[in-house]
């Protein structure tokens, strides 16, 4: 399987901060709520000096998982599905069944993920802001130094209507161009995730 890692602990709160255990703990209980959403779907970005790096991440419950890491320094994404105890990736243009060591690691990782984040980090409460065009509820750290030395700030905002995380921002204050990092998140029904067409899964 081809080598293009990035995993979903990049997806937690892990911003420096200092501000107001109240805020914090409405973030944290918006993630808690998208962790028990029945599916919701991830599209994490960080920009490289290549181009964007861009992760896509399904969840539907109780236990399936879908990946796709798009590398500007590879010719085809990567992708892995995980259903149950099985896995299937697909590296070099067609999928395959994982053996149990290679489907382990997925499984492993769609349990982290299902486990809702802690913030490392405290948050102020913005209020109503307008995020893309629409109202929602922000909240933001305090500058900080990242571990690169550059002066950051993580907003995460949330659709007042339904408690829901929509996006997670991390952004350089002084810097201009996009963010370090961004995760959007989506929900609905059309979120579905099946097992390769053509690939059974073994009996084993």
């Amino acid at each position: 399987m081809r080598a293009v890692v990035v995993t979903i602990a990049a997806l937690a709160l892990t911003s420096p901060a200092l501000a107001d255990d109240k805020c914090k703990g409405e973030v944290e209980a918006a993630f808690v709520k998208q962790r028990a959403a029945p599916a919701f779907r991830t599209v994490a970005t960080s920009p490289t000096l290549n181009g964007p790096l861009v992760r896509t991440i399904d969840y539907v419950a109780p236990d399936k998982i879908y990946s796709k890491i798009e590398s500007p320094s590879e010719d085809a994404p990567v992708e892995t599905i995980g259903i149950g105890k099985w896995a299937w990736a697909n590296t070099e243009g067609g999928w395959e069944e994982q053996p149990p060591h290679n489907a382990q690691v997925v499984t492993s990782e769609r349990e982290a993920y299902r486990v809702p984040p802690k913030a490392a980090a405290d948050f102020t409460c913005l209020g109503k802001v307008t995020y893309e065009g629409r109202e929602m509820l922000g909240y933001a750290t305090a500058p900080a130094r990242d571990t690169d030395g550059m002066e950051v700030v993580t907003t995460v905002y949330v659709d007042p209507a339904t408690g829901l995380p929509s996006a997670y921002l991390t952004k350089g204050t002084k810097a201009e161009g996009p963010p370090k990092f961004t995760a959007i998140y989506t929900y609905g029904d059309d979120i579905k995730i099946d097992p390769p067409t053509g690939v059974i899964p073994s009996s084993e």
